[in-house]
């Protein structure tokens, strides 16, 4: 009998808590000022910059072997990267030797050609001179000679003259298989003086120099990578950049979940991490339309925001220099400001419970602009009143 009096006077008990919402979870609407602001990181860029990038050339992938220290200061004309360039001489030094190959064949062709033309001429000059002389003093006289001796002298008139023909077609025919010869040599000669020339114009590129003045820094791939000697780059690839410090801007980086209500002419403040004691300022000049993930594999995406500077500091406001910056999104006073976790969502309707007389009301509301913690209630609410901070729908 005793225990069943203790357990009734317990669940007396706990049915008087129950009309008593705890303090804790509870809410007092109240009027005051909420400053909302979204966290961003980033870095300094310039606005205008000059690019330099590996030469064209038709040797495909060329490795660096050398490149300047960055953010030191360059003069026009001096060389700030140097390209591998020793398998290019190499093969120049072998088209070199090819090519001089080729012009001794050509020197010995043609001593061959004009000795053997020349050997040519002179049995052409001595056939000549006995054909002269067969004509000159051939009898035809049967008085003096007789038939048969008559025309073996007309038989060897004709040989000669048919020798001569023929000494004649063997000089010409000779001469132009022979130019063909020395046209191919030539032809070959010609390709290893172009292969030559080609050489030592990308030789001549392989010293990469700065078109202008100015502060040299390298450009990082989409790996977030920058050049490096032995690194293999490709024919127009961009490497460095000769940037314009006197006109500096930073991009910002803002999580995709924490974007809210970013616009244009929007005020900013950061910090460089180099120096986080001194705050600088600007203002919103873009956001992106869309995010986008910053590292390969990493799911995680961000909008990216250029903020116009203030104020411009070429000694301190240099390319690539990391920052932490904050974007003022609104800053409200004087409006109704109530936690997020006290808004809930019923039939497409945001509500509030408002605790009166000992119950939970369901009451609708219109939200205005919101912080990652806090919204403003434009209507639905007013200062003084108490709502839950948990879900009282099925309470």
């Amino acid at each position: 009998m005793k225990k069943l009096l203790i357990i009734t006077s317990l669940l007396a008990l706990a049915g008087c808590g129950d009309d008593n919402a705890p303090t804790q979870l509870l809410y007092t609407v109240e009027a005051k000022a909420l400053n909302i602001t979204v966290p961003a990181k980033g870095e300094l860029f310039a606005a205008k910059a000059t690019n330099i990038a590996a030469p064209m050339t038709r040797r495909g992938m060329q490795n660096i072997a050398w490149l300047a220290p960055e953010f030191t200061r360059v003069k026009k004309g001096e060389v700030i990267a140097r390209l591998d360039g020793e398998a290019m001489m190499i093969q120049s030094r072998d088209k070199q030797n090819e090519l001089a190959i080729t012009q001794e064949e050509i020197i010995e062709k043609n001593a061959s050609l004009n000795l053997q033309i020349s050997a040519i001429k002179k049995d052409i000059g001595m056939i000549e001179q006995e054909k002269n002389f067969a004509d000159q003093f051939s009898i035809d006289d049967v008085r003096i000679l007789s038939k048969l001796k008559i025309l073996d002298q007309l038989q060897n008139a004709e040989y000669l003259g048919s020798k001569q023909e023929y000494l004649h077609w063997k000089n010409d025919s000779f001469s132009e298989s022979s130019q063909g010869e020395l046209g191919l040599l030539k032809m070959r000669e010609q390709q290893h003086q172009s292969k030559i020339t080609q050489f030592n114009e990308s030789l001549a590129l392989l010293e990469i120099k700065a078109p202008h003045d100015g502060l040299l820094t390298y450009k990082a791939n989409w790996r977030g990578e920058k050049p490096r000697e032995g690194q293999t780059v490709w024919p127009g690839q961009k490497i460095a950049q000769l940037p314009d410090i006197t006109n500096m801007k930073a991009k910002l980086l803002v999580f995709e979940n924490e974007a809210i209500n970013l616009k244009a002419e929007q005020s900013v403040t950061f910090y460089l991490n180099v120096d986080a004691q001194k705050q600088y300022s600007g203002k919103i000049e873009t956001v992106a339309p869309f995010p986008k993930s910053v590292k390969r594999g990493n799911p995680q995406k961000f909008f990216e925001v250029t903020v116009v500077l203030n104020k411009q500091q070429p000694d301190l406001f240099l390319p690539g220099r990391k920052l932490e910056a904050t974007i003022e999104v609104a800053s409200l006073t004087d409006n109704v400001i109530i936690p997020l976790q006290s808004v809930f969502t019923k039939e497409q309707q945001t509500v509030v419970y408002i605790y009166q007389d000992g119950e939970f009301v369901e009451t609708p509301v219109t939200l205005g602009q919101s912080s990652l913690s806090h919204v403003e209630i434009i209507k639905g609410l007013e200062s003084g009143v108490q709502i839950s901070l948990t879900n009282k729908e099925h309470g």
